[in-house]
């Protein structure tokens, strides 16, 4: 990788960050302790990228919207921004397409991890070309029990250096939310409360999600509950034992409806 390239990799954590304590530095900023998915294996998963590099994920949920954390759009740039589809490496193959509008969930927040509304949809400028790698995925509005296993799913870097192009998966357990309250209190000393559109997953010490995943889904019986939101660093790491805080999308289901039918013009 050049210096002017991570440079811009670096502005762009800078400014899209998953964790509660944000660095641009280059730490490991991937899928922790996952695995290469398999080709097709994730149809949904979309890179976001500037300038042609990923900066979040995101996942199809209709044939020109795109569902992901209200922070990534914090670098959107609707002339420049693109949205790449149908492929398990950002950094080739797959198709691109435009986005024409932006909306989040909440305008009158500023953008930034720590918001309890991280959520965002993004309308692309013309419709989508499904195929076997390029598919729309459905979210559920059911209950996830404590303890039930997700699979997530994004990219990132790899070492203090190389940004991995290839999509990385990990099976991750549920936290109910009165447990990982516990654990959060007795581990740190985060300020915020968390509330019902969270949900919490942890694996164990050496895998989880980072700042790189921010937007990218979270699956449970083959449909979209989640979204990565934020990580609670130990020591300015990822993936040190500590539940990932995530956006729950049962809690706007009603939402997602709307603006997408609102906005279908």
């Amino acid at each position: 990788m050049t210096m002017h390239a991570r440079t811009i990799v670096v502005l762009l954590l800078a400014h899209v960050c998953g964790r509660i304590v944000c660095s641009p530095s280059f730490a490991a900023e991937y899928i922790f302790g996952g695995n290469d998915a398999k080709e097709g294996a994730a149809p949904y998963q979309v890179s976001l990228q500037l300038r042609r590099f990923h900066f979040c994920g995101g996942s199809i949920v209709g044939d020109r919207w795109i569902l992901t954390a209200a922070h990534c759009l914090l670098p959107v740039n609707l002339n420049e921004t693109r949205v790449v589809v149908g492929t398990n490496n950002w950094k080739n193959g797959g198709t691109e397409y435009g986005v024409d509008r932006a909306i989040p969930y909440n305008k009158s927040q500023p953008i930034t991890s720590l918001n309890s509304d991280d959520i965002a949809l993004l309308r692309l400028a013309v419709p989508l070309k499904f195929s076997k790698r390029v598919r729309s995925i459905a979210y559920s509005a059911e209950k996830v029990p404590d303890y039930a296993i997700l699979t997530v799913t994004g990219w990132g870097l790899i070492n203090n250096a190389t940004l991995t192009g290839k999509l990385q998966t990990l099976d991750v357990r549920h936290v109910a939310l009165d447990r990982c309250r516990d654990i959060i209190a007795k581990a740190t000393e985060w300020p915020n409360k968390l509330s019902e559109n969270n949900m919490c997953t942890l694996k164990k010490r050496g895998q989880g999600t980072c700042d790189g995943d921010s937007g990218s889904p979270l699956i449970w019986k083959g449909k979209l509950v989640g979204l990565v939101k934020a990580v609670l660093p130990k020591d300015n790491q990822c993936a040190m034992g500590l539940p990932d805080i995530q956006t729950r999308i049962s809690y706007y289901h009603s939402w997602i409806q709307k603006t997408i039918a609102s906005n279908s013009d």
